[in-house]
């Protein structure tokens, strides 16, 4: 197992400060930190937007960041048990760029992230957004559907009865097929249960079922959001972990065959999140991608 040094300290220190804003009958935590063009985070399942933690300590130094928990994840509150789509997922993200008074920023996105990214790319290409988006760097997640291999207990969570899987299952099963999607750097025993806590949200466990809807959204919407990738005028890259068994090396084959038009950065011995494994890597390479289409003068 691999030292992830204090990461429920680093998780703790995230969610002491930030800020909420009202949606709905949701509140949505998000933080807002550094200066320059805006860069919105998404983050994936299970987990929220304290995954980008380290990433955005030193992001901040070059972007405007913004990073929410989106609906019923993390420190964002589902008081009405809803299962939220994709969709609407997107469609809290403009009230937020909104809220915010902001017209035109970059995207980042991770796992379900992805998918969200996509429809906010959708949009923009049919000038139904917002707001304008200027680029969108992709981490492992199924940008396609076809290429997408979801593991046993993320089925099965997504099913009829995903409520009463997520009532009865263990953590130590939950967390045991989260390790898996890992690379080389397993986590150890006190990051587990830091990443435990936060899969969990300050909704629940049975938010962990309403959030896997994600899955049948994905499947459903698969044509709009690969059609938006190819399409779309908006410059794009993945940084892929390749021992990823969900949407690793066997995804950047599909994409580079599919999408040849987004550049693959593939990130050796680095599992599903790199955001958490490697976020030295990726920060090298969001900001090379940076470099190469113009968004800085120089950095």
């Amino acid at each position: 197992m691999a030292n992830y040094p204090d990461l429920k300290g680093d998780i703790d220190a995230w969610y002491r400060t930030g800020n909420h804003f009202d949606w709905g009958n949701s509140r949505i935590f998000f933080q807002k930190k550094g200066s320059g063009p805006v860069l919105l985070m998404v983050h994936g399942f299970p987990t929220a937007g304290c995954d980008w933690f380290d990433m955005v300590k030193e992001l901040a130094d070059h972007f405007t960041i913004v990073v929410p928990d989106i609906a019923d994840a993390g420190h964002s509150t589902n008081p009405g048990k809803k299962t939220y789509t994709l969709h609407e997922h997107a469609d809290m993200l403009e009230a937020l760029m909104k809220h915010l008074n902001i017209g035109t920023l970059h995207l980042i996105g991770h796992d379900v992230g992805d998918a969200i990214c996509q429809e906010l790319i959708a949009r923009h290409n049919e000038n139904a957004l917002s707001f304008k988006v200027e680029s969108c760097a992709f981490l492992n997640g199924g940008i396609l559907m076809t290429a997408h291999r979801p593991r046993g207990l993320q089925l099965k969570l997504a099913g009829k009865y995903g409520w009463l899987v997520a009532r009865v299952m263990r953590k130590e099963t939950f967390m045991g097929n989260f390790n898996v999607l890992f690379g080389d750097r397993k986590l150890d025993q006190q990051a587990l249960d830091a990443l435990w806590d936060v899969s969990k949200s300050v909704n629940g466990r049975p938010s962990l079922a309403r959030r896997s809807h994600n899955m049948i959204d994905r499947h459903q919407h698969a044509g709009r959001w690969v059609k938006a990738l190819q399409e779309t005028l908006i410059e794009m890259c993945m940084i892929n972990g390749i021992e990823d068994p969900i949407s690793g090396g066997h995804a950047c084959d599909a994409i580079e065959r599919e999408l040849p038009h987004i550049s693959v950065t593939r990130l050796p011995g680095v599992g599903h999140f790199p955001l958490i494994e490697a976020p030295g890597h990726c920060v090298e390479h969001v900001l090379r991608f940076h470099r190469q289409i113009g968004t800085f003068k120089e950095i």
